[in-house]
């Protein structure tokens, strides 16, 4: 099974982000002087359709964060290791954020790719289907507009998705899209590995390497069946005593 990484922010605060999204850059440069010796190192687009056994490795980055440009650009190019950047396309010239003229300087970089993480970066699985749809479109239109380019590539905002939304993705012209765990690992809900901060190096090689990806993905669809087991079960007590 391929590992496709997930970054956020390569950044030092002094308290951690919500979700310890932010990786130092020194250690952010541990991980890349790792993966560049160590691992195998793809594009996104070559996890689609190398064989799994290869075990390729792709780096991805979400939301659009400013140092993805200014600080991880720099160490990605000393390593010369290719990422996707997954872009809230309404975020753009936000504080800390990207701005449209950077979008366009990034995505002419010939180590990134540009891809959506949709419009507001909202939860996909509390929508309405039309608010979903151009949520999807107006982000890709947005984008491909910015950079001059066709944008086909779609990680969902907090990893979420489900079946109608993963058919909703491919109906947008999206040729695939990302989640975290969620989904059955089919072209439009493949899996991510998120990288955290308190993550050591150890971790880290485990999630670069493939086999925590495996591990992590067969715990988070035994819980998700669980907690499926649970609500039927509370559905059908509340049944039985609605009837007394």
């Amino acid at each position: 099974m391929h590992s496709v990484l997930v970054y956020h922010t390569i950044s030092a605060p002094a308290d951690p982000l919500p979700g310890d999204i932010d990786i130092s850059p020194e250690r952010f440069e541990r991980q890349l002087r790792w993966l560049e010796r160590w691992g195998r190192v793809a594009r996104l687009s070559e996890t689609l359709s190398a064989p799994g056994s290869n075990r390729l490795t792709a780096i991805t980055f979400d939301d659009g964060y400013r140092d993805n440009l200014t600080v991880a650009l720099p160490l990605l190019e000393k390593y010369q290791l290719p990422i996707t950047l997954f872009v809230i396309a309404a975020f753009l010239g936000r504080e800390g954020f990207l701005s449209p003229d950077e979008l366009r300087e990034i995505s002419k970089h010939p180590l990134v790719t540009i891809g959506s993480h949709g419009l507001w970066h909202r939860h996909f699985t509390r929508l309405k289907i039309d608010d979903a749809r151009f949520e999807l479109t107006e982000s890709r239109r947005l984008l491909s507009a910015m950079i001059g380019s066709r944008v086909d590539l779609m990680a969902w905002p907090f990893g979420e998705c489900n079946e109608h939304l993963e058919q909703l993705s491919k109906e947008c012209g999206y040729r695939a899209s990302w989640s975290v765990w969620k989904g059955a690992n089919t072209m439009h809900s493949r899996w991510r590995v998120p990288v955290v901060r308190r993550d050591n190096m150890v971790k880290f090689i485990a999630k670069a390497s493939g086999a925590y990806a495996l591990t992590k993905a067969r715990w988070h669809r035994a819980r998700d069946q669980r907690s499926e087991i649970g609500s039927q079960g509370e559905k059908n007590r509340l049944s039985l005593i609605s009837d007394l």
